[in-house]
């Protein structure tokens, strides 16, 4: 079957959507070569990247899987094109769990570059490209969950702990520190569950610095390599576009080995 023929549900930035005529209840997922950044005002191609992107993505849903977390993911039947469950409804929102103070919290949460959350830290943005994915505030948050209005706000923060808590362990296991990482929700079926990709570009990633680091410190960025960082930021930085992808197959080469936990 050439999905590229079905009837588009929607396109975005990474990733097309097509409907599946054997089964409405499901849809496809076909990954692109398309790298942004800066809520899209940052645009590049780069050619394989979308395969890069569909092992990567295959290798943790199948992982989170077999961990008994819910997702949205099915299977990968064919390169570049995975089949999910199709959204009742989409919650509009990127669900950003930190263990290590990077990235756009230094420039506003009065945090020193290395700083470990113990436990992690969990903040809801709200998905506006020409808003920038404005925050929420915590304290709206907390009042949502404890009166009862809004009880996915509960289940998506218990989620991104538990999904962070799984991957941050296994990524360990390859010598790896997760940094942070964002994760999307949907309604299916009347249950919250992770959708949308979890690829290079969903997380980063920072070799350990020795063979034995000590992770149990207020600041761990010594122990950490974050120049040989394999995550997005270098496409963000300005790397070359060779470099980028480079590191992408890397993280794919990591969860690939994912099969074998």
């Amino acid at each position: 079957m050439d999905v590229t023929k079905l009837n588009k549900v929607i396109e975005g930035k990474t990733k097309i959507i097509y409907e599946n005529p054997d089964d409405p209840k499901t849809v496809f997922m076909v990954f692109k070569d398309d790298i942004t950044a800066g809520d899209g005002v940052k645009h590049d191609v780069i050619e394989g990247k979308a395969l890069v992107d569909w092992k990567t993505n295959r290798d943790i849903y199948e992982y989170l899987n077999r961990r008994g977390i819910d997702t949205h993911y099915i299977s990968s039947p064919e390169e570049k094109v995975s089949i999910v469950k199709r959204l009742d409804r989409k919650i509009n929102l990127e669900v950003v769990t930190r263990r290590v103070a990077a990235g756009s919290i230094l420039n506003w949460g009065d945090v020193e570059e290395g700083q470990r959350f113990d436990p992690v830290i969990t903040q809801f943005y709200y998905k506006d490209d020409p808003l920038h994915d404005p925050m929420l505030d915590d304290g709206f948050i907390d009042y949502l969950i404890t009166s009862g209005k809004a009880p996915e706000y509960a289940q998506m923060r218990e989620s991104n702990a538990r999904v962070f808590n799984v991957l941050e362990k296994t990524f360990a296991q390859f010598k790896v520190q997760l940094i942070d990482f964002k994760l999307e929700y949907g309604i299916i079926d009347g249950i919250v569950m992770v959708i949308d990709e979890i690829t290079a570009g969903s997380f980063r990633l920072w070799p350990y610095k020795t063979e034995h680091p000590n992770l149990n410190q207020a600041n761990i960025l010594n122990e950490l390599d974050s120049a040989g960082r394999l995550d997005k930021d270098i496409y963000r930085k300005g790397g070359e576009l060779k470099d980028v992808k480079s590191k992408f197959e890397v993280i794919a080469q990591i969860t690939s080995k994912f099969k074998e936990l």
